[in-house]
């Protein structure tokens, strides 16, 4: 039954963040209260609030340097309070890895990048030119909770190949 609840949680959340680059937090918070509550009620409380207390650390520095915005982090959050840190771990790794793939494989990023890139040798003008821009005007702005929904589908894939079963 978790896997459907946040299933569902991410297929809003990724919709929401490709529409309008905001996850709201009408999604996350009631979420995090819930997972916390069903975990807690089925003796896993201590497995969800490591999970988001993880999704929390993993988070913190992006957030800081605008990285990554806030409704991210509530998202992994929200994800980590109905499962594990472990689980939480394993999907922020795929959820990276899978943007830093895209942001390779994606032509229309390149020139982007590119120019981020060499605004950076500017200073801290271009720091804030690179993790602060419009939206669309940086290579690096990913919707990272459609990465985050793609990791999470590929994460019984991922086990499977892990354990060989």
């Amino acid at each position: 039954m978790n896997e459907w609840i946040v299933l569902a949680m991410l297929l809003v959340a990724a919709w929401s963040d490709l529409r309008r680059r905001k996850i709201p937090n009408m999604c996350t918070v009631p979420m995090m209260v819930t997972g916390l509550g069903y975990q807690c009620l089925n003796g896993m409380g201590w497995l969800a609030l490591t999970g988001l207390t993880c999704g929390f650390l993993l988070t913190v520095v992006p957030v800081l340097i605008k990285g990554m915005g806030m409704g991210d982090q509530k998202l992994l959050m929200a994800v980590g309070a109905w499962s594990s840190w472990s689980d939480i771990y394993l999907l922020f790794l795929m959820a990276i890895l899978l943007c830093l793939v895209a942001a390779v494989l994606l032509p229309s990023t390149w020139t982007l990048l590119y120019t981020n890139l060499r605004a950076i040798l500017v200073g801290w003008t271009a720091h804030r030119q690179l993790w602060l821009p419009m939206a669309g005007r940086s290579a690096l702005s990913f919707p990272f909770a459609v990465w985050l929904l793609a990791a999470y589908l590929l994460q019984p894939i991922w086990y499977v190949v892990e354990t060989g079963i």
